[in-house]
C-alpha cells in the first residue's frame, strides 16, 4: 500500500482517510475496530479491486481530533481486533471442550 505517511490524507477539513490492504486485514476486522470509536466519529468503508480498503473517518463536529494521532490509534485497534480473531480461531477447539464438559454434568431440563 506504499508509504504509511501517504495513506493518511485530508479528505475535507475534518475527515481522515486511512488505507489498508485487505490481504492483511479483513473488512470485518476494520468494522470491529471502528465500533470502539463510534461515539466520537462516523465511518465509511470502501473496497477496491486491488485488495485495498479505505476507511473515511469523520469526527463529530464538537470534537477536535488530531488526524495523525487518531489514525495511529485506529491502526492499533485494527491490529488488536485482528489478533483477537486469530487467538479465538486457535483456541476454538479448547473452548468447545471446556463448554461440553461444563454442560455434560448439568441437567438442562428439571426432573
Amino acid at each position: 500500500m506504499g508509504d504509511p505517511a501517504k495513506s493518511i490524507s485530508e479528505v475535507d477539513s475534518l475527515a481522515v482517510r486511512i488505507d489498508f490492504d485487505t490481504r492483511v486485514y479483513s473488512v470485518e476486522t476494520l468494522q470491529r475496530a471502528a465500533l470502539k470509536f463510534t461515539r466520537i466519529a462516523s465511518f465509511d468503508f470502501r473496497v477496491d479491486e486491488q485488495n485495498g480498503a479505505t476507511v473515511l473517518v469523520t469526527p463529530f463536529a464538537a470534537l477536535k481530533i488530531d488526524q495523525g494521532q487518531f489514525a495511529a490509534l485506529f491502526r492499533n485497534e485494527v491490529l488488536d481486533q485482528h489478533l483477537r480473531r486469530l487467538v479465538a480461531n486457535e483456541t476454538e477447539a479448547e473452548r468447545n471442550l471446556i463448554l461440553a464438559y461444563a454442560f455434560s454434568n448439568t441437567k438442562l431440563v428439571p426432573s
